[in-house]
């Protein structure tokens, strides 16, 4: 999900232009602010890293996700000794508080701080597309989970640990044509990108494709908190299947209302209705089905030993949130053991060694467009309780 909202262009430029010029003073070259190795050639005993991501605020659960999963790579990173005896990786972590103004802030400081090697980027689209471009003029790796959105990976030195829904969602409009069902409606959030992509490119395509037909699209806002009319309309159309593309709080509500209004068929979702988002609906929840990059009802190789480790350590499931932390940890990891460097450019340079490779990690094999990661995804069923897998690609 892309958790990015619409913003002045004017406005937006002007930031990201000012924020540019401070990343300049702060040094335009990675190895020259970036934490040194050792002059003998090996790591320094500490790599620090830091996270700028969303703790408080109405998307805090895709940043604490990404926190604890990370959290759990870094002591399984420095237990086993991965890059070397006595080489430590920690991360300090900034609450970017739902502000663009805040994760510039603290992005920016981190790359003043000589001693930063690397940055875990906002899941917020519009605070990752406003530091991006200073991510890059300053050449300091920054690694964002979720900001599925343009103007984010747009460089040699920006990298995502989340493939975008619209690489994955091909599962649920298979699924959708699997079961016969033809005439489809969609509801979704103008607001953010993603679900506008979603909406107005990826699921025409992707109805074409299927067999499908969208009988009905209609656009609602951040702010919107009342779907009565909406779902009255999408109940006096009696499709095959509605499909919601909105936030966690909205989709809750609007399923209330859409079942009120006497619409009994079946209901799919994005990743967003995941980590357990859906139990606030009660009965109203139960049966959306919706593609996602990781779930807990995943229980072969890396994930399920991920899993696993996560609850004993947690005493909770993980959600894909903390997934893609992890892996995000893991990748600048190996990235480090990949060059042979702790500096700002040799994990760039590592990051992009280790993405041409892939890797397995908590969402399974994972490769790469470039910097940007792509997952094979799971569809998944929420039966009031819990996820139970659908069906999941090969």
């Amino acid at each position: 999900m892309s958790l990015r909202l619409r913003w002045a262009r004017g406005a937006g430029v002007t930031m990201i232009a000012g924020l540019s010029l401070v990343a300049a003073a702060c040094g335009s070259g990675g190895e020259s602010t970036a934490a040194e190795s050792a002059g003998d050639g090996k790591l320094p005993a500490e790599i620090k890293l830091v996270g700028v991501r969303d703790t408080t605020g109405p998307v805090a659960y895709a940043g604490l996700g990404a926190v604890k999963g990370t959290q759990l790579a870094v002591e399984e990173i420095n237990n086993s000794n991965f890059l070397g005896e006595g080489v430590k990786i920690t991360v300090t972590e900034k609450d970017s508080a739902n502000s663009i103004e805040t994760a510039s802030s603290e992005v920016t400081s981190a790359i003043a701080d000589s001693g930063v090697a690397a940055i875990l980027g906002p899941a917020a689209g519009q605070q990752a597309a406003a530091v991006a471009p200073v991510a890059e003029r300053s050449k300091t790796p920054i690694v964002f989970t979720q900001a599925g959105s343009d103007g984010v990976v747009i460089g040699k030195y920006t990298f995502r640990a989340t493939s975008p829904m619209d690489t994955y969602y091909h599962l649920a409009t298979e699924y959708l044509a699997a079961k016969g069902l033809k005439n489809v409606t969609v509801l979704y959030n103008a607001t953010f990108p993603t679900f506008a992509q979603l909406a107005e490119k990826t699921m025409p395509d992707l109805a074409g494709k299927s067999g499908l037909t969208v009988v009905s699209s209609t656009a609602v806002q951040a702010t919107t908190q009342d779907f009565t009319s909406p779902t009255r309309l999408i109940a006096e159309k009696k499709p095959d299947a509605a499909l919601f593309f909105l936030t966690a709080p909205q989709s809750v509500t609007a399923l209330k209302q859409l079942r009120q209004a006497g619409y009994d068929g079946p209901v799919l979702g994005t990743s967003v209705q995941g980590g357990g988002n859906l139990k606030s609906a009660g009965e109203y929840g139960k049966g959306v089905i919706y593609p996602t990059d990781f779930s807990p009802a995943q229980s072969q190789g890396k994930s399920a030993e991920f899993i696993k480790n996560f609850q004993a350590k947690f005493n909770a499931l993980p959600d894909q949130y903390a997934a893609e932390g992890y892996d995000a940890a893991w990748w600048i990891a190996r990235a480090i053991k990949a060059s042979g460097s702790a500096t700002r450019d040799g994990i760039q340079q590592g990051l992009a060694k280790v993405a041409a490779e892939g890797f397995e990690g908590a969402m399974g094999q994972l490769g790469f467009e470039g910097n940007d990661m792509r997952v094979p995804g799971v569809l998944v069923e929420w039966d009031g309780e819990a996820e139970k897998v659908v069906t999941t690609t090969p």
